[in-house]
Protein backbone atom coordinates (compact mmCIF):
# COMPACT_ATOMS: atom_id res chain seq x y z
CA UNK A 1 0.00 0.00 0.00
CA UNK A 2 1.19 3.25 -0.82
CA UNK A 3 1.67 6.35 1.26
CA UNK A 4 -0.85 7.97 -0.49
CA UNK A 5 -3.42 4.70 -0.43
CA UNK A 6 -2.78 4.85 3.45
CA UNK A 7 -3.88 8.90 3.67
CA UNK A 8 -6.67 8.25 1.61
CA UNK A 9 -7.92 5.05 3.97
CA UNK A 10 -7.10 7.29 6.88
CA UNK A 11 -9.42 10.22 5.99
CA UNK A 12 -11.96 7.86 4.96
CA UNK A 13 -11.61 5.89 8.33
CA UNK A 14 -11.29 8.62 10.39
CA UNK A 15 -14.76 10.90 9.20
CA UNK A 16 -16.74 7.08 9.37
CA UNK A 17 -16.03 7.52 13.18
CA UNK A 18 -17.16 11.31 12.38
CA UNK A 19 -20.28 10.26 11.17
CA UNK A 20 -20.97 7.73 13.91
CA UNK A 21 -19.67 10.18 16.96
CA UNK A 22 -21.70 13.08 15.71
CA UNK A 23 -25.07 11.05 14.28
CA UNK A 24 -25.58 8.72 17.27
CA UNK A 25 -26.39 9.96 20.64
CA UNK A 26 -24.16 7.87 22.91
CA UNK A 27 -21.59 6.58 20.50
CA UNK A 28 -18.02 7.56 20.38
CA UNK A 29 -14.48 6.70 20.09
CA UNK A 30 -12.50 9.59 21.73
CA UNK A 31 -9.36 7.27 21.73
CA UNK A 32 -9.61 7.33 17.84
CA UNK A 33 -9.51 10.95 17.48
CA UNK A 34 -6.81 11.50 20.21
CA UNK A 35 -4.63 9.04 18.43
CA UNK A 36 -5.23 10.32 14.84
CA UNK A 37 -4.23 14.15 15.71
CA UNK A 38 -0.77 14.71 16.49
CA UNK A 39 0.71 16.93 19.04
CA UNK A 40 0.32 20.27 17.60
CA UNK A 41 -2.49 19.27 15.18
CA UNK A 42 -4.27 22.71 14.24
CA UNK A 43 -7.58 22.77 11.84
CA UNK A 44 -9.05 26.12 10.39
CA UNK A 45 -12.91 25.63 9.68
CA UNK A 46 -14.97 26.57 7.02
CA UNK A 47 -15.79 29.53 8.82
CA UNK A 48 -11.88 30.77 9.36
CA UNK A 49 -12.46 29.80 12.76
CA UNK A 50 -9.12 28.06 14.03
CA UNK A 51 -8.86 24.78 16.67
CA UNK A 52 -5.91 23.24 18.57
CA UNK A 53 -5.73 20.31 18.69
CA UNK A 54 -7.41 20.26 22.46
CA UNK A 55 -10.20 22.52 21.00
CA UNK A 56 -10.84 20.06 18.33
CA UNK A 57 -10.78 17.06 20.87
CA UNK A 58 -13.03 19.18 23.03
CA UNK A 59 -15.75 20.43 19.94
CA UNK A 60 -16.03 16.27 18.91
CA UNK A 61 -16.76 15.43 22.70
CA UNK A 62 -19.20 18.18 23.39
CA UNK A 63 -20.70 17.29 19.41
CA UNK A 64 -21.70 13.50 20.64
CA UNK A 65 -25.06 12.80 18.43
CA UNK A 66 -25.60 16.60 17.41
CA UNK A 67 -26.27 15.82 14.03
CA UNK A 68 -28.61 13.19 14.56
CA UNK A 69 -28.93 10.01 13.92
CA UNK A 70 -29.49 9.95 9.88
CA UNK A 71 -26.16 11.67 9.79
CA UNK A 72 -23.90 11.05 6.77
CA UNK A 73 -20.92 11.51 5.33
CA UNK A 74 -19.37 11.25 1.92
CA UNK A 75 -15.36 11.59 0.84
CA UNK A 76 -15.02 12.32 -2.77
CA UNK A 77 -11.81 13.52 -4.91
CA UNK A 78 -9.32 11.97 -3.15
CA UNK A 79 -6.00 12.65 -4.30
CA UNK A 80 -2.41 13.71 -3.73
CA UNK A 81 -0.98 17.69 -3.48
CA UNK A 82 2.03 17.03 -2.56
CA UNK A 83 4.41 14.47 -1.35
CA UNK A 84 8.20 15.19 0.82
CA UNK A 85 8.67 12.07 3.36
CA UNK A 86 7.68 11.69 5.79
CA UNK A 87 5.04 13.92 4.61
CA UNK A 88 1.61 13.70 2.66
CA UNK A 89 -0.51 16.60 1.97
CA UNK A 90 -3.76 15.65 0.85
CA UNK A 91 -7.01 16.98 -1.15
CA UNK A 92 -10.59 15.66 -0.78
CA UNK A 93 -13.94 16.92 -1.04
CA UNK A 94 -16.49 16.22 2.31
CA UNK A 95 -20.26 16.33 2.07
CA UNK A 96 -22.18 16.17 4.65
CA UNK A 97 -26.23 15.35 4.90
CA UNK A 98 -27.82 16.37 8.43
CA UNK A 99 -31.66 17.37 9.00
CA UNK A 100 -32.57 17.51 5.39
CA UNK A 101 -29.71 19.54 4.39
CA UNK A 102 -26.60 18.89 2.96
CA UNK A 103 -23.41 20.81 2.70
CA UNK A 104 -20.22 20.22 0.99
CA UNK A 105 -16.86 21.42 2.09
CA UNK A 106 -13.21 21.25 0.40
CA UNK A 107 -10.54 20.31 2.40
CA UNK A 108 -6.10 19.93 2.45
CA UNK A 109 -4.96 17.77 4.93
CA UNK A 110 -1.40 17.54 6.01
CA UNK A 111 0.20 14.17 6.90
CA UNK A 112 3.28 12.48 8.94
CA UNK A 113 3.62 8.96 8.28
CA UNK A 114 4.20 6.68 10.76
CA UNK A 115 4.11 3.28 11.37
CA UNK A 116 0.59 2.51 12.66
CA UNK A 117 -1.65 5.09 10.71
CA UNK A 118 -0.56 8.67 9.20
CA UNK A 119 -1.08 11.21 11.56
CA UNK A 120 -3.28 14.40 10.89
CA UNK A 121 -0.89 17.59 11.27
CA UNK A 122 -3.32 20.14 10.17
CA UNK A 123 -6.45 20.79 8.45
CA UNK A 124 -7.73 23.89 6.25
CA UNK A 125 -11.68 23.37 4.84
CA UNK A 126 -13.14 25.83 2.79
CA UNK A 127 -16.99 26.24 1.55
CA UNK A 128 -18.45 24.90 -1.45
CA UNK A 129 -22.16 24.28 -0.30
CA UNK A 130 -22.39 26.61 2.92
CA UNK A 131 -25.22 25.29 5.76
CA UNK A 132 -28.58 27.61 4.89
CA UNK A 133 -28.02 30.76 6.89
Amino acid sequence: MTDADRCAAEIVGLHRVFETTLGAPGVEDAGRFAAAFAPGFAMVTPSGRRLDRDETLAFLAGARGARGTGFRIAIEEIAVLHAAPPLMLMHYVERQWSHGQETARRAAALFRMEPERPRWLFVQETWITPPPA
